[in-house]
């Protein structure tokens, strides 16, 4: 506990060097506390100014102590993981490193390793080899924590070596994607008020976050990403699917005495169809003037009176 007198450790952000400040009043008026400090030493010495309690570290007795420690995180933290990334590491840890085995923390994405010897028949490499390959610090528990670099070789490899329940996740999640890109996802705002979200929002969400996704987890699973000609070609033979689907439904609308809706459907799937000539962008030049197009407007004149 704090008390009026005392010389801490002030940091206004976790990287910023340790000054020693010493506490001269506590404001308990508010839910949070606040203290007024004066600074000890450099040229802010003399200096006072009112801080929360988060920018006071502990007793400037144990300076050296924390000191050492907050380089030792700066130092595990300088790996950092792509939101993506980060979003795999999560999942993998979920579905196949079990919390008395490994713990991951969020904020940095670095690993606690609890148990190495069964850590070591889930990664299918010595726990002291893979120590070896990236930064790492030992807790005040005696437990190696592993820098993001050392999380993100750990959920790849135990990827490799038992791939199925990632790739059924894969699986999973995409055909819950389709749902949301066909029919949107219906949700609770902050308002209460019941929403459906867009379909064309759930694509364009799916293509940003879960197709990226779903790319990495597949790779530390041993595919291979899909490449550009062969998403199209599976693109073009899904279209024909689809076609095929349609004029079947259309076919057995009208055998069922639904023409005039068989006729629209029919029209709106043809009239709507996307394909390269309505697709792709305009290029943005300067037109020749035979590509400028004509308009003729109609002015009208002032009646000339005889």
């Amino acid at each position: 506990m704090i008390k009026i007198g005392d010389e801490q450790i002030y940091r206004q952000r976790d990287h910023d060097p340790s000054q020693r400040v010493r506490v001269l009043a506590i404001d308990t008026s508010k839910r949070n506390p606040r203290y007024k400090i004066e600074f000890l030493d450099g040229e802010a010495a003399g200096k006072q100014e009112n801080v929360p309690e988060r920018r006071l570290r502990g007793p400037w007795s144990h300076v050296r102590r924390y000191d050492e420690s907050m380089a030792d995180w700066e130092r595990v933290s300088a790996f950092e993981l792509t939101d993506i990334e980060g979003s795999a590491v999560g999942l993998v840890f979920d579905a196949l490193i079990p919390d008395e085995v490994a713990e991951l923390r969020w904020s940095p994405h670095v690993t606690e390793i609890i148990d190495p010897v069964k850590l070591e028949s889930l990664i299918g490499l010595p726990t002291e080899e893979l120590i070896e390959r990236v930064e790492f610090l030992t807790d005040g528990d005696g437990h190696r924590v592993l820098s993001q670099e050392g999380t993100l070789l750990i959920a790849e490899l135990a990827c490799q070596v038992n791939p199925m329940p990632i790739l059924d996740l894969v699986v999973e999640e995409e055909r819950k994607y389709r749902e949301k890109t066909t029919r949107g996802e219906s949700y609770t705002d902050h308002r209460g008020e019941e929403r459906t979200s867009s379909p064309e929002w759930e694509y364009s969400w799916y293509l940003e976050r879960g197709r990226p996704l779903h790319e990495l987890l597949r790779g530390w699973c041993g595919h291979r990403a899909v490449s550009m000609q062969e998403r199209l070609a599976a693109a073009e033979a899904e279209v024909r699917r689809l076609d095929l689907l349609v004029t079947r439904l259309v076919d057995q609308l009208r055998e069922n005495g639904h023409s005039m809706f068989a006729d629209v459907i029919a029209s709106v799937h043809e009239e709507e169809r996307i394909t390269p000539a309505n697709y792709r962008p305009v290029v943005d030049r300067p037109l020749k003037p035979s590509e400028i197009p004509v308009r003729y407007i109609e002015v009208p004149r002032r009646r000339s009176w005889g």
